[in-house]
Formats: structure tokens, sequence, C-alpha cells
């Protein structure tokens, strides 16, 4: 074979084999050399390179593509994990138990589209107010369940709007404190917001249309049942508005209503779920900001106008709470009435949940590193009234680990 033909046939499969791959420095250094030896003409040196720099770009586009995918950005995951012990004691309950446990929780949030979101959450125990789990059983798994799983549409022709649908998180203004909501409570139903601002303030309208136990398991019989007209039901409204005062000052307010509705007489008061009740809340913050430490003041009042005794009908909590480098204090006082709130919904710590009990709640917490944390918390609370033995204290401690992503 003759040596131009040769040189010839090596340069069409180098330069096949070379713009057959990603373009990369190596291939561009073979079109030099093949030019540098005569193989390649410089017309043809050229018209390679510029061949082999559009391949460049495009496998770089592609493969940007493929590491920054669409929903990757619009795919947000966040989570939590807890491990606790746990000490309960009541005098006249005859209870005294201490036992550890676990928390975990993942929560997946979508952007659907520029209307659109939709997210769900998975945590570990399927309670109403808890999701602990306890470590027993020889080793046994732990159970999983769905605690959130909903959509939220916020659509462009009303600024400011939300219309979310299935189990949520407490769409009203809340301070967390569980007086009447454990923070465990994730409602299932419809709820609309609706937020705006005005300078320095901002200020947000919510109602809701919650379904607390379907008419299938309250009704004797199938017949009974006619659709939603059976179904136990929570309508709520509220408006809440934050304001900032100062650098140094802000603070916010906030009213809600939850009325319990159910046409069989299964409704709410005397703390359970037994006749209709309307619960009637105000509650506020106020956060200041000093040259030592921030200070946060809260306070709550709640009373049940449908309640079957109007002496029993009201709770109310007023707390404080600090930071200090890495540690951090929270301290609350709080009354609840028999009447006053629904014990299948309130904090399931304070008094072992039910209703007829006053008392304190102190928690000091300090920051490990980031994202890990370690809290320790003391229920002192003395019982009083029909849901429990007058004059009964029930303690309660928890020692936590929590970790966040």
């Amino acid at each position: 074979m003759k040596a131009p033909f040769k040189l010839a046939l090596t340069a069409t499969l180098l330069s096949g084999i070379a713009l057959a791959t990603p373009a990369s420095a190596t291939d561009k250094e073979l079109l030099n050399t093949l030019l540098e030896n005569g193989v390649l003409t410089k017309a043809q040196h050229e018209k390679l390179m510029s061949q082999a720099d559009e391949k460049e770009v495009k496998m770089t586009s592609k493969s940007s593509s493929i590491l920054d995918m669409d929903w990757a950005s619009r795919v947000k995951i966040s989570g939590d994990m807890r491990v606790r012990y746990e000490d309960k004691q009541s005098d006249t309950k005859g209870v005294s138990e201490s036992r550890q446990r676990i928390r975990a929780r993942l929560a997946i949030a979508a952007k659907i589209n520029d209307e659109v979101d939709a997210g769900f959450r998975l945590v570990t125990g399927g309670g109403i107010t808890s999701t602990n789990q306890d470590l027993e059983g020889g080793f046994i798994g732990k159970s999983v369940f769905f605690d959130r799983a909903f959509i939220d549409w916020h659509p462009d022709f009303a600024p400011g709007a939300h219309l979310i649908a299935g189990k949520m998180k407490q769409p009203w203004y809340t301070l967390g404190k569980g007086l009447i909501w454990d923070t465990d409570v994730n409602p299932e139903g419809l709820a609309l917001t609706y937020e705006k601002k005005f300078g320095d303030a901002k200020v947000k309208a919510t109602a809701g249309y919650f379904i607390v136990e379907d008419g299938k398991n309250l009704v004797a019989t199938s017949s009974a049942n006619d659709g939603f007209s059976q179904d136990q039901k929570m309508f709520h409204g509220g408006i809440s508005g934050e304001m900032k005062f100062t650098n140094a000052v802000k603070g916010s307010v906030g009213f809600n209503t939850y009325i319990y509705d159910d046409a069989i007489g299964n409704g709410v008061a005397d703390g359970d779920l037994n006749t209709d009740a309307e619960l009637y809340e105000i509650s506020g913050k106020l956060d200041v900001k000093t040259g030592l430490m921030p200070v946060k003041l809260y306070a709550q009042y709640v009373v049940n106008a449908a309640a079957s005794d109007g002496n029993q009908n009201v709770a109310w909590l007023a707390g404080v709470a600090t930071k200090y480098k890495k540690f951090s204090l929270d301290y609350n006082y709080r009354d609840t009435q028999v009447d006053a709130v629904v014990s299948t919904f309130n904090d399931s710590d304070f008094a072992f949940g039910v209703t007829g009990a006053r008392g304190h709640k102190l928690s000091l917490g300090y920051k490990i590193s980031k994202n890990f944390s370690t809290a320790v918390t003391y229920y002192a609370a003395q019982a009083y009234g029909v849901n429990n033995t007058d004059g009964d204290n029930i303690d309660v401690l928890h020692v936590d680990l929590k970790a966040k992503f």
C-alpha cells in the first residue's frame, strides 16, 4: 500500500474516531498532529476543528441537562430524626413508666408547575397526636404512615391565595404549644388561605372544611349514612396579622374559631368526642431583640361556647422563651378546664393529654452542632375536675437527641 494512501486512510479513521466520541483536548491535539505531519490540509484541519468544537458544545449542554435535570430543581427532600427517653409518673392514676422511643419523618415537596405544589410526609407511628415508636418487640420493624399528603393550588389570577386539599399541616395561625392542637395533628379536608402585605405588616385569612370522622363509621347501618351529611365535620375560620414595629421589636396576633358539626350527635365537648363544640381562640406573641439575648413573650386564650358546663369551658397559657449562644429556654404555664378543648387533639404529653389540669412546661435545649441538638423537657401538671382525680400530680420528663436534614 502506498504511503500517501496509507496516511490518508489513517487520517480518515483517526478523524472519524475523534468525531464519533465526545470531543476533548486529546482529539484536538490529534488533529493538530495530523496537520503538522502533512496528512491534513489547513482547510481540512479547520473544518474538523470546527466540527469538534460544535460537538464539544453539544456534549457539554447534554451533560449539563442530565446533571441538572428539571425535576431535581423542583423537588425538595427534608426530614428529621429524634431519639427520646421518656419518664411518666402519676400518683393516683398508678402510672410509673419509663421507655425509649424514636421518631423519624421524611417529607417530599414538589413544584408541579408555577401554580401547583404537592407533597407528602412519611412518619413512624400512626397516632393522631404522636408519631413516636417504642423501642421494643425483639428488634421488630417499626410502622410507617403518611401523616401528610396534599395538593396546594395558588393560581396566578389570585395572588396570595392558596387552596389546599388533602391531609395538610395546620393552615391556621398557631403558637405551636399544644393548648388546642398537638403539633403532630395534621387536619384532613380543604383549606383556603389568603395573605397580603401592607408595608411592614402582613395579614392572613384562613377558612377550612375538615372531616373528623366519616359517616359510615358513626352510624349503625349503611342505609343511615347519607353522604357528607352524616360526616363528623369541623369548620374553621381565622385571621392573623404580623407587624414589625422596629428593628428590635416585632409581633403577631391571631383569632381562630373551630366549629364541630355532626348530625348524629357525635361531636365534641367534655374534652372528648361526645357533643358539639365551638372553640374561639385568640393568641399572640411579641419578639424583642436585646443586646444580650432575644426574648419572646406569648399567650393564648380559648373558650368553648358549646360546653355543657359554662364554668369549665376556658383554657389559657402564657410563656416566655429565649436563646443564649447555643442554649435555648422555653417556659409556659397553662390551665385547661374540663370542657375547654378537645382532648383528642390537644398536647398528648401535658397531663397525659386529658383536660382538667393546670401546671408548668419547661424546656432547655442545646445546639451541639449544625442541625444536631439535644433538649430536656419537663411537664409538671396537677389534675382537677371529672377527667382526673383532684390533686393528682402528673409528671412527664423527656430527654431528646435530634437531627435534621
